[in-house]
């Protein structure tokens, strides 16, 4: 299943599915190295933490203008960010191809939490599929998931639950405004799909916004504004997509397509001089752009 998921992928058409957006917007880059970057978040403080999985690195930008810096290193596949109310990071780690491939057979990916004022971690959680994307739910809850597993994995105190969410190639997730469901980009689908997991029964999962035909867009990341409104980075088609109901999307931002399309992409909070208006997107090219007025 890999082998072939891949493979599609690197013959993906660049063509979009979805027409521009009447405010569509331009990218400008503010960081870029050789590797692969795989994720991006930016915390309460406004500092805006990014992964490097070709250099298996954690980085962090403390504020605008400042230069990257590596908050640890050695990390075999990391994988999604989310934090913690104390400052700390949780990264995935994990990330592989091989290692998601093993599916609920042999689980070796997991969460490490760090402290990025003295690069001090541990391992969080191990024994998930894959650590592809991470996100926090109410209750203390962490999703993770995989793009090649069995669905999407939940940490509850401390203990994993594989397959909590049965469904095939789960990438980004993002819990929506009302906290009761988590809304999940699949990769591989035909046609693109964004699938609403209701958290009281993951098993009722349904689509909740499928593309209007298959240009091999390859949805990966995935993250919401304070309206509710989606943002979707589809590697293969090269874009952020902004979905604002299973209706209403379109393309906000036209990048480089797959291989070196988005890979992730989180709003700014307004500290530390990232404006809250502003899309912070990496991609597989090692970039990190900033979509300004994205919403």
């Amino acid at each position: 299943m890999a082998t072939a998921a891949v493979a599609a992928l690197a013959a993906a058409s660049p063509a979009s599915a979805l027409d521009a957006c009447p405010d569509q917007r331009e990218g400008h880059p503010i960081y870029s190295a050789a590797g692969v970057f795989e994720s991006v978040a930016v915390d309460r403080r406004g500092r805006l933490f990014f992964t490097n999985s070709t250099a298996g690195e954690l980085l962090m930008i403390p504020r605008s203008g400042a230069r990257a810096r590596v908050v640890l290193d050695g990390i075999d596949g990391p994988g999604g960010i989310v934090f913690r109310r104390d400052g700390s990071v949780i990264v995935g780690y994990g990330d592989t191809i091989a290692q998601g491939s093993d599916g609920e057979e042999s689980p070796e990916a997991g969460l490490i939490e760090v402290d990025p004022r003295t690069g001090r971690s541990h391992v969080l959680v191990h024994g998930l599929q894959m650590a592809n994307g991470v996100t926090r739910g109410p209750g203390g809850q962490i999703f993770a998931s995989t793009d090649f597993g069995s669905g999407v994995d939940r940490v509850l105190g401390g203990e994993v639950e594989l397959g909590w969410a049965p469904m095939e190639a789960s990438n980004g997730m993002v819990v929506d405004r009302r906290k009761r469901s988590l809304l999940v980009n699949q990769t591989f689908t035909t046609p693109p799909t964004i699938r609403k997991v209701p958290l009281d029964d993951p098993t009722a999962s349904r689509p909740w916004f499928t593309a209007p035909s298959d240009p091999g867009a390859f949805l990966d990341g995935l993250t919401r504004d304070a309206d509710g409104n989606l943002y979707a980075a589809a590697n293969g088609a090269g874009e952020v997509w902004r979905v604002s109901s299973p209706r209403d999307a379109c393309a906000l931002w036209q990048g480089v397509p797959f291989p070196s399309g988005p890979s992730d992409l989180a709003f700014g909070r307004g500290k530390g001089r990232f404006p809250k208006g502003s899309l912070f997107v990496t991609t597989f090219g090692g970039e990190l752009v900033q979509v300004r007025h994205a919403r």
